[in-house]
C-alpha cells in the first residue's frame, strides 16, 4: 500500500464540522430571528466556534462552527456575491481541490479557501446537479431568493444527519430533533410504532424517527419546497451490486490489488486539515486498519505521531485494551486509554442519559457510553477530528448475523427437519448458545423462510436478529405499545425490491443493511457521540468510491466460509502485528447488569422504573418490568454460553425500556436542555 500524503496545499484551507438550522415558512410571512437564535444555541456542541444566522423573508437560516483550522474565513451563512444564494453546510468535501480547480479554470473567484465556498459556487453553476460531484460527508441547505426555492441535501450514505418538520405552511429542518423542539412550534411526542421498531430492529425504520412529525432525509436523497408547494423528495445515488452472474473477476489477486488501492485512496482523502487527527482503536481489524492507514499518510515530524484512543475496561471479558496496545507498539503511535470500572461509585446512569440526549433513540447495548466518554478524552486532549473503522462490517459482511445465514442456507441442503436440527446442534452449539441454536432453527423452518422472502424478496441476514427480543419484550409492552403497525418498514421492503432482485444473498443483505442499520444506527452515533464533544468522525470505510468498489468485490472475497472481511484480512495481515485471535471478529460489549441493574445500582433508577414512573408513561407494564428487575438482580454471574445468552437478553430489553423512560423524561416532560433556551 502506498504512502502517498495528501494535505492541503494551502495551509489556511478551512473546514467546518457543525450543525444547521432552518426555518421556512411557505406562506411566505417573515421568520422569527427568536426562532432560528434559540435553534441555533440548542447545537452549540456540534460547533461552538461560532453561533450565526441569517434572515432572507420567510426564511431563516443558522449554523454552529467546530473550525477544523481557526480562522476568521468561510462565515456561515454563506451568501453568493449577488446575494441569490445563501448556504448552511455540515460536513467535509474531500475532492473540494479538484472541484475548485475546475471552477477556477472557468473562470470563478473564490474569497475564501473554504470547501463550503466550492459547494456554493458549484450550486450556482449547476444547482442540484452539482450533488454527485461531491464526494464526502455533507449536509446542507440552500436558499434561492430569486426563485424562492429552498433544497435540502444529504449525503450519500447518511453519515451525516438532517431532520425536517412539515406542517403545510412551515417547514424545520436542523441536525438534531432536538433544534426543532428548541423552536418551540413542536411538541415532542414519542410514536410507539418507533419505540417497538426500535425494540425489534434496533433503529427506527428511515424515514422514521423516535418522534412523532418529525422524519429524516433519506441517504443519497435532496429535498425541495418553493413558496405554495409541498416537499420534493428525490434520489440522486443508490448503491449497485452486480447480478450473480456478472462479477467483473473471480481472481483474488485482481480484487486485493483494487481494495488495497482504493482504501489507500480513501484513507488519503480524508486526510484534509491541517490540524493534526487522532484515531480509536480497539483490538479488531477495523480500527487497526485505519490507525495503520492514517498513521502512514500522517506527514512527520511536522504534525508529529498520530494520537490513538482505546477504551479499557476493568472486566477482563471485555477488555481489548491489551491487544489495542499491541497494535499501536507495532505501529508506532502513542495510545491513550480511559479507564471504564464496573465498580465506578457514581456508575454510568449520567453518561446514559447525556447519552441520549444527543443520539434521541433508545439503546440496547450501551455501547454508546464508552463512545461517549472516549469522544470526552479526544476533546480533553485538545484534538478535534478522529479516524473510525466504521462502516468496515457494514459492507464487507462482518457480523455473526452473516455466518448464521450462510448456516440457514447450507441447513437448507439437508434433507429433513431432523437432519436440519442435527445439522445444526452438531456443528453450530461450539459457536452459539444452545439456546440460540434452537432459537435459529426455529426461524428458518420453510414455511417461515418462504413468508420472509415474499416480504422483503430475500431472507435478510439481520432478520432472525430482529426476533431475538419478541418472546421478552412483548410482555413488556403497555397499552401505549399494544397495536404494532410495520407500515413503513413494509413500504421500504417494497422499496428495495427491484434493487436486489437476481443478487446473491449475502448483496442482498448487503444492500438492505445500507437502508436500514447502517445509517439508522452505526452512523447516527458515530456522528452523535463525537459531536456531542465537538469532536469530527471521519469514516473512510464510508468513502462512497471505496463502498462502490466493496459491493462488486465477489461474496467469497467478503465471508469466506466463516471468515468474515476476508479481502480486508488478506489486504492489512501484513502490516500488522500477530494477533491471538487472528483479528477474528469479537462483539464489543458493555456490562450492563453491572453498570445500571444489580439491587445497589437499581434505587437510582426510580425515577424512571418505578411503578408510577412506568404507569404515568404507558408504554410499560410496571409490574412485568418490576419481575424482570428482580430477576435481573438475582441472577449471579453468567458461566455457560446459554446462561449469558439468557442474561443478555434480559439486558437488553431493560435497557431499552430505561432508554424509552428517560427519553419521555427529557423530550415529553421537557426537561432536556433545549427546551430551556433564552434568545
Amino acid at each position: 500500500m502506498s504512502a502517498a500524503v495528501l494535505v492541503p496545499e494551502d495551509p489556511k484551507v478551512t473546514f467546518y464540522m457543525c450543525g444547521i438550522t432552518l426555518c421556512y415558512y411557505s406562506d411566505g410571512r417573515q421568520a422569527d430571528e427568536a426562532i432560528i437564535r434559540r435553534m441555533v444555541k440548542s447545537l452549540a456542541h456540534r460547533g461552538p466556534d461560532a453561533l450565526t444566522h441569517i434572515i432572507r423573508g420567510p426564511v431563516s437560516l443558522g449554523h454552529t462552527r467546530l473550525s477544523i483550522v481557526d480562522i476568521a474565513e468561510g462565515d456561515q451563512p454563506m451568501l453568493s456575491d449577488d446575494g441569490r444564494f445563501a448556504l448552511v453546510f455540515n460536513g467535509e468535501i474531500y475532492n473540494y481541490q479538484r472541484l475548485r480547480a475546475g471552477l477556477e479554470k472557468d473562470g470563478v473567484q473564490f474569497k475564501t479557501r473554504s470547501d463550503t465556498e466550492v459547494v456554493l459556487r458549484l450550486f450556482e453553476r449547476d444547482g442540484l446537479a452539482c450533488v454527485p460531484a461531491l464526494r464526502g460527508m455533507f449536509a446542507f441547505a440552500v436558499h434561492d431568493q430569486t426563485s424562492g426555492h429552498l433544497h435540502l441535501v444529504r449525503d450519500r450514505l447518511g453519515i451525516k444527519p438532517l431532520f425536517y418538520h412539515w406542517n403545510d405552511e412551515m417547514l424545520l429542518a436542523a441536525s438534531e430533533a432536538k433544534a426543532l423542539f428548541a423552536s418551540g412550534h413542536i411538541d415532542a411526542k414519542l410514536d410507539p410504532n418507533a419505540i417497538r421498531a426500535y425494540f425489534r430492529y434496533q433503529f427506527a425504520v428511515s424515514p422514521q424517527t423516535l418522534f412523532q412529525d418529525i422524519v429524516e432525509l433519506p441517504p443519497g436523497h435532496t429535498l425541495s419546497l418553493t413558496s405554495g408547494g409541498e416537499p420534493q423528495l428525490n434520489q440522486y445515488w443508490d448503491l449497485t451490486f452486480p447480478q450473480d452472474d456478472e462479477y467483473e473477476s473471480l481472481d483474488e489477486a485482481f480484487w486485493s490489488e483494487r481494495f488495497a488501492s482504493a482504501l489507500d485512496d480513501a484513507a488519503g482523502t480524508h486526510m484534509i486539515g491541517d490540524v493534526p487527527i487522532g484515531a480509536y482503536l480497539s483490538g479488531g481489524i477495523d480500527s487497526a486498519a485505519t490507525t495503520y492507514l492514517l498513521n502512514t499518510h500522517t506527514p512527520k515530524p511536522e504534525t508529529g505521531k498520530v494520537q490513538s484512543y482505546t477504551i479499557r475496561f476493568s472486566n477482563p471479558a471485555n477488555d481489548e485494551s491489551a491487544l489495542a496496545k499491541n497494535i499501536a507498539d507495532h505501529l508506532g503511535v502513542p495510545n491513550e486509554t480511559i479507564l471504564l470500572d464496573d465498580a465506578r461509585e457514581a456508575g454510568f446512569l449520567t453518561e446514559f442519559q447525556q447519552c441520549l440526549y444527543h443520539l434521541e433513540q433508545p439503546q440496547r447495548m450501551a455501547l454508546d457510553v464508552p463512545h461517549f466518554m472516549l469522544s470526552g478524552l479526544v476533546q480533553r486532549n485538545g484534538q478535534k477530528v478522529v479516524f473510525t473503522g466504521d462502516g468496515a462490517d457494514e459492507i464487507l459482511g462482518g457480523y455473526d448475523c452473516y455466518r448464521q445465514d450462510a448456516m440457514r442456507m447450507w441447513g437448507n441442503q439437508q434433507k429433513n427437519s431432523r437432519q436440519r436440527r442435527r445439522y445444526y446442534l452438531n456443528e453450530y452449539s461450539q459457536n452459539f448458545a444452545e439456546a440460540h441454536v434452537r432459537f435459529l432453527f426455529g426461524q428458518h423452518r420453510p414455511k417461515r423462510q418462504r413468508a420472509v422472502i415474499r416480504r422483503f424478496g430475500c431472507y435478510p441476514a439481520w432478520g432472525d436478529f430482529w426476533h431475538i427480543l419478541d418472546d421478552i419484550s412483548a410482555p413488556l409492552f403497555g397499552d401505549v405499545l399494544q397495536t404494532e403497525d410495520d407500515h413503513v418498514m413494509d413500504v421500504l421492503a417494497e422499496n428495495m425490491r427491484n434493487n436486489i432482485e437476481g443478487l446473491h444473498p449475502l448483496n442482498q443483505s448487503l444492500y438492505i443493511e445500507t437502508k436500514t442499520r447502517l445509517p439508522g444506527w452505526i452512523l447516527w452515533k458515530s456522528d452523535r457521540l463525537s459531536m456531542a464533544h465537538s469532536v469530527e468522525a471521519r469514516v473512510p470505510f464510508m468513502d462512497h468510491p471505496l463502498v462502490e468498489l466493496a459491493a462488486r468485490v465477489p461474496p467469497g472475497l467478503k465471508l469466506n466460509g466463516m471468515n468474515e472481511k476476508y479481502i480486508l484480512r488478506k489486504i492489512m495481515m501484513p502490516h500488522l502485528p500477530g494477533h491471538p485471535t487472528r483479528f477474528k471478529k469479537r462483539a464489543f460489549y458493555t456490562p450492563i447488569r453491572d453498570w445500571f441493574f444489580t439491587a445497589e445500582r437499581q434505587p437510582e433508577l426510580e425515577k424512571y422504573l418505578s411503578q408510577q414512573a412506568l404507569q404515568k408513561t404507558g408504554y410499560f407494564c410496571a409490574d412485568t418490568v418490576a419481575d424482570c428487575l428482580q430477576k435481573i438482580s438475582e441472577t449471579t454471574q453468567a458461566e455457560t454460553m446459554d446462561e449469558y445468552y439468557a442474561l443478555m437478553k434480559l439486558e437488553w430489553v431493560l435497557l431499552m425500556v430505561l432508554s424509552v423512560q428517560i427519553l419521555h423524561h427529557l423530550f415529553v416532560e421537557r426537561e432536556a436542555a433545549c427546551f430551556k433556551i433564552n434568545t
